[in-house]
């Protein structure tokens, strides 16, 4: 099976033989193993996956499995486990470029942050990274890691935003959530400037916080992709506390809360608002 995983430099490898699970984890959770080094994944119906030194990729498709399925988890959960073992740090949030300035959007899923980059980038914003942003942070800045990533937008937010689903290609057989095509797609590493957190509230009003000291780089950490493989990886988490350090003085972070119910487009306009302020 043909595979266009993110980045390159990775072997993956179909396998009709049993994945045996790790010898010695750190953690074990229910279809999930981490060590170090070495990741396990079993998802039901799906396929295990073994991933070893950030650099192999072992996959057992089940029987009758969809491929899309397959490779759906590849690109999320498998994805970041290979990134956690180059030490290299993803955040959950999806990248563009807006006048110059590198922005991640982060938040929990169903936060908005697809649509909300997918309504910049109707716009003036360059699309980079969808739901995973890998960074490169040295001692005085930080640059967002373009990857191999399409939108991924639920049916009613196509609608929401005026696009159609006619021809575009579902992410899984089961699910009303497609690949959005883009045109426009930043394809070098871009410098991160600013980081805005979504989340809701009940109140009618936009609001925007800007974090600074520990609450900012406290805030930074909840934003790592699949964070909850360092449990099983102490000597990554460690590595990442010293990231953190550097980013956290280098990057603009604010936490924008938005009304349970509002538009994308109010959504957008309020950030372009605190972007260009």
């Amino acid at each position: 099976m043909y595979y266009n995983f993110p980045i390159s430099n990775v072997n993956i490898t179909d396998t009709h033989e049993n994945i045996p699970k790790l010898n010695s984890p750190l953690l074990t959770l229910p279809f999930l193993e981490v060590s170090e080094n070495e990741f396990f994944l079993e998802v039901n119906g799906v396929a295990r996956y073994l991933v070893r030194n950030g650099k192999e990729i072992l996959i057992q498709p089940y029987e009758h499995s969809n491929p899309d399925s397959v490779k759906l988890f590849l690109v999320g959960s498998v994805f970041g486990a290979i990134l956690h073992q180059q030490c290299i740090l993803p955040l959950h949030g999806s990248a563009f470029s807006f006048k110059g300035k590198g922005i991640v959007i982060c938040g929990a899923s169903g936060a908005g942050k697809s649509s909300v980059v997918t309504a910049f980038c109707q716009k003036e914003g360059i699309f980079i990274n969808d739901d995973i942003t890998p960074l490169e942070i040295t001692a005085d800045q930080a640059h967002i890691i373009p990857i191999k990533s399409r939108l991924k937008l639920w049916d009613d937010t196509l609608e929401k935003l005026n696009l159609t689903n006619n021809r575009l290609e579902r992410i899984r057989p089961e699910m009303d959530k497609f690949y959005q095509q883009t045109e426009n797609i930043h394809n070098t590493p871009q410098r991160l400037n600013e980081i805005y957190i979504l989340h809701t509230h009940q109140k009618n009003e936009f609001s925007a916080t800007e974090l600074t000291g520990f609450d900012k780089y406290n805030a930074l950490r909840r934003q790592i992709y699949r964070k909850i493989y360092l449990r099983g990886m102490p000597e990554t988490e460690k590595a990442y506390f010293k990231q953190l350090l550097k980013l956290s003085p280098n990057v603009k972070v604010k936490l924008i809360c938005r009304p349970n119910k509002c538009s994308i487009m109010d959504t957008m306009e309020f950030i372009k608002k605190e972007i260009e302020g």
